[in-house]
């Protein structure tokens, strides 16, 4: 009786190993990742920018920051709708909304943030002279001569 028991219990160990580790790989199979890039306008990575990710159907946030080469990774994300937001000191945020993911979706975004607070401007400058702005005064006629 021992000897069947012990030949039991050591199929049996295994057996749900097996099966605990068959699952713990299948919710991986459904896992959504993001990943990408946080530039500036030259193209030169921000380093240190953050990077959130809203589930917008549950409102759970994370948040990553960038390596020494602007790149981010989130993993783990349940399929959904999100919201991805790359900000940075010193820059705009950009924010990208309603990204709908699927089951073992890997996900590229890339940011390209530009400077915060600077803004185009066009100056028109209007003097007071009384001068006209063609001359109707004088009379100039003029013409190309050639060799021929």
């Amino acid at each position: 009786m021992k000897n069947s028991l012990r030949r039991f219990v050591s199929f049996l160990v295994p057996a749900v190993l097996l099966i605990a580790a068959a699952s713990v790989f299948a919710q991986d199979l459904d896992d959504v990742s993001i990943s990408g890039r946080v530039t500036d306008s030259n193209g030169l990575a921000v380093v240190g920018s953050t990077v959130t990710v809203t589930d917008q159907g549950s409102g759970t946030e994370r948040t990553v920051t960038t390596n020494e080469e602007g790149r981010y990774r989130l993993i783990e994300l349940k399929p959904g709708v999100y919201k991805v937001k790359a900000s940075a000191t010193g820059f705009g945020a950009k924010e990208r909304i309603n990204l709908e993911t699927i089951a073992g979706q890997n996900l590229q975004l890339d940011f390209n943030l530009a400077p915060a607070g600077v803004q185009a401007q066009a100056t028109v400058t209007v003097g007071d002279d009384d001068a006209p702005a063609v001359d109707t005064t004088r009379t100039v006629v003029g013409g190309t001569v050639t060799q021929r």
